[in-house]
Order: C-alpha cells, then structure tokens, then sequence
C-alpha cells in the first residue's frame, strides 16, 4: 500500500514538474515575442520621426516663397468675393428677392461673414425640404458662428422680405 501511495505521489509530482516546464516555456516565448515587437516599434517610430524632421526641413525652405503667394492669391479672393457680393446685394435690392438662394445671399451681403466664423442658412420646412416662406413672403436665414459660446451657435438671425429690406432678430 505505502509502494502504491509512493509511486502515485512520484507521478504526480513529475506532471506537476512537466506543467510547469511548459507553463514556463509558454511564458518565456511571449516574453520573447513582446520583446520583438517592442524592438520593431520602436524602430518604426525612429524610421517615422527621421521622415518628418525631413519633411519639415523640406518644407520650411519652400514655405516662405509659397506662403507669401499663398497670402496674395487669398487677399484676392476675398477681395473678389466682396465685389461679387456688394455686386448681387445691390442687384437683389433692384429686382427683389425672388428666391431663397437670393435671402440668403442678401443677408451674407448685408451682415457679412464674422471674419470666416459664420455659416449661413435658411431655415426649411421639415415636412417638405424646402425652405420656409412666412405669410409675408420673407424668408428666414441665420449666420451659425460656433465660437459664439451659445447653445445653438446663432450670430445672426434675420428675416428678409421680397424687397430686399432685413430686420434682424
């Protein structure tokens, strides 16, 4: 009975032992594996920082010529857009407001565009999709302006009737 108990308890304890040497086995090739991974990604990182200090040193040498044309063709624009706008705001006024497009644009005219901060829009009719027209004939635009702080970021809100003439709310 002892040599039975014995000779169960020595096979017991040798599956214990090979468990562990498995276990630790496991253990040792993920920790190699980590460890390789580890090494790669830091390698990428290195190869990715040297291509960006490239990059920039490339690009700051070519920054200045370009950005001074960059600044000019803006200046442009921006000029171009306000004589395009005063152009339609003035005709608007002439022949009335005929359209949506047409509110819209007036008010953009008027009011202008908070310095590149407003978005404008007219309000539509959630039934339809098309844009509301008040008994009046006036429509309704507003600038959204998100670094206003408001709840609904409204700049401006203004009604624009067949005239050409504006109240703002």
């Amino acid at each position: 009975m002892k040599k039975g108990l014995i000779s169960t308890l020595a096979v017991v304890a040798c599956l214990g032992l090979a468990g562990c040497g498995i276990t630790n086995s496991k253990q040792s090739k993920e920790n190699s594996e980590a460890s390789s991974l580890k090494k790669d990604n830091a390698r990428l990182k290195s190869s990715i920082n040297k291509r960006k200090q490239k990059e920039k040193e490339q690009s700051s040498s070519s920054n200045s010529a370009s950005q001074k044309n960059t600044n000019n063709q803006q200046k442009n624009q921006s000029q171009q857009q306000n004589s395009q706008s005063n152009t339609s705001h003035a005709s608007q006024q002439a022949n009335g407001i005929n359209n949506a497009q047409d509110a819209l644009n007036a008010a953009k005219a008027k009011y202008g565009d908070g310095n590149g901060n407003y978005h404008w829009t007219i309000m539509y009719d959630a039934g339809t999709g098309q844009p509301i027209r008040n008994a009046d004939g006036s429509y309704f635009v507003k600038a959204i302006d998100p670094t206003q702080g408001t709840m609904t970021g409204t700049a401006q809100s203004v009604n624009v009737y067949p005239d050409g003439s504006m109240t703002n709310n």
